[in-house]
């Protein structure tokens, strides 16, 4: 990554907090890189406190501010630690939260839904929607108190077009729609706009391990996109947070942008 003096810096002097910024290749690291390309701040917070670390090396070197905190999305006092040492250390102030934090890792591969176990549903349900309410817990207080702000959600194509496999995830992923669009109307009096991004299938790290272990997969989920000349990739969502993101956006809110090259119309 190069900072470019000459990008429109539209999040220029703007405190970014993205939550999953840790993988290689993953899409909260892509948000973390484009954010800090058009000015940001960028806190990354990841259990991954080494991939975290190394994505701010990465926004370093290229002119770029950044810094990194080991956090579990699930421990609400630890998120609020993260987040306070943030804003302490960037003016007091937290302009935007990208929920990209998800367990999704590992899980397993694909399953008929009565063989998942309670304690893998409960992780699912813990990570990937209770993390996101710990995280928006803690940076509400800063926007209210600037009357502005932007929280952006990852959810997933997979919740519209009911991909049987992994009950867990999908369903996980339909309930950060629903927090979409509750926590919108709660906090749109304060200024505070609140946006769900659905990717598609995208070629994160995990993505790239399944398609190398099932070899023609990731052909078969590109011939179900509209836009077939290659799979998506992280940085295809990076332009589309910018845009909620950024004062482009400030009249969209409790909405979903889905972004999978066609695969679902919604």
């Amino acid at each position: 990554m190069n900072i470019k003096p000459a990008v429109a810096q539209r999040l220029e002097g703007r405190v970014a907090i993205v939550t999953g910024g840790g993988g290689d290749p993953s899409i909260g690291r892509a948000i973390c890189m484009r954010f800090a390309e058009e000015g940001a701040k960028v806190g990354i917070l990841d259990i991954d406190q080494a991939g975290a670390e190394d994505a701010v090396a990465e926004i370093d070197t290229g002119g770029g501010v950044a810094a990194a905190r080991e956090c579990d999305v699930t421990d609400a006092a630890a998120v609020r630690t993260a987040v306070d040492s943030l804003a302490v250390s960037w003016g007091g102030r937290v302009d935007i939260l990208v929920n990209c934090a998800a367990w999704y890792k590992g899980m397993g591969g694909f399953r008929p839904f009565d063989e998942w176990t309670e304690e893998q549903w409960d992780r699912m349900m813990a990570v990937n929607v209770r993390g996101m309410w710990n995280c928006a817990k803690a940076v509400v207080p800063y926007m209210k108190e600037r009357g502005y702000g932007k929280i952006i959600n990852v959810t997933s194509d997979s919740f519209l077009v009911g991909v049987p496999g992994f009950i867990h995830y999908i369903s996980s992923k339909g309930a950060v729609i629903g927090f979409t669009r509750g926590l919108a109307k709660e906090v749109g009096e304060y200024g505070i706009r609140v946006n769900a991004l659905a990717p598609g299938y995208t070629m994160t790290e995990e993505s790239i391990v399944q398609a190398e272990g099932r070899p023609g997969w990731d052909k078969v989920m590109r011939d179900q996109q509209a836009l077939r000349e290659r799979n998506e990739m992280p940085e295809d969502l990076a332009g589309p947070a910018l845009f909620l993101a950024s004062e482009d956006g400030d009249f969209v809110t409790a909405i979903t942008l889905v972004v999978n090259g066609g695969v679902v119309c919604y």
